[in-house]
């Protein structure tokens, strides 16, 4: 049986913290991503629960009938250093994956959806595609993709960018004060 999974960060947003929100571009980039996901057959979601993931997730499937499942293993925990040579902070990059790995796993094995949607964070999105043999570097806000398991094998299928990289209001109301 082929199995879907569609990986993407969350839109751009106002703040850093749990409750930020969707900015204009955010949101503007997550309406994009909808069209992309609208033949996709979605039928669940698994999201970070900050509000940021959870308000992509809502934007980008639009649909109230799937069932957006949040989990505290895909937040994102600093992953600015993921090439680094300091074992300590090697020893933190394998500890999230692990985390967000366990995570993944436990979805393979709970979950018999055919389409799965995951919106999460840029360095957990990173960690997903890496599970899936997929090496990424930096990943955009919207940025989505798209792999196939089939027979256990994973096949990487397509990688969308919605090409919105309107101004980041956060920052520059930061460099404002």
């Amino acid at each position: 049986m082929k199995r879907n999974f569609y990986f993407f960060r969350h839109g751009q947003r106002n703040g850093i913290d749990a409750e930020s929100t969707l900015n204009n571009t955010g949101i503007a980039q997550a309406k994009k991503l909808a069209e992309y996901l609208a033949d996709k057959n979605i039928e669940v979601v698994y999201s970070s629960p900050f509000k940021r993931a959870i308000d992509t997730a809502k934007e980008t499937i639009n649909n109230k009938d799937i069932k957006i499942i949040t989990d505290d293993r895909l937040i994102e925990t600093a992953f600015g250093f993921w090439y680094s040579e300091n074992d300590r902070e090697q020893q933190r990059i394998t500890e999230n994956f692990n985390r967000i790995k366990s995570c993944f796993d436990d979805i393979l094995e709970n979950d018999d959806h055919t389409n799965i949607a995951i919106v999460s964070h840029g360095g957990v999105t990173r960690a997903l595609c890496w599970a899936c043999g997929y090496k990424i570097g930096e990943i955009k806000h919207c940025e989505c993709f798209h792999f196939t398991l089939d027979n256990g094998k994973w096949i990487f299928t397509d990688r969308f960018d919605t090409k919105i990289d309107g101004p980041n209001e956060y920052i520059e109301a930061q460099n404002r004060l």
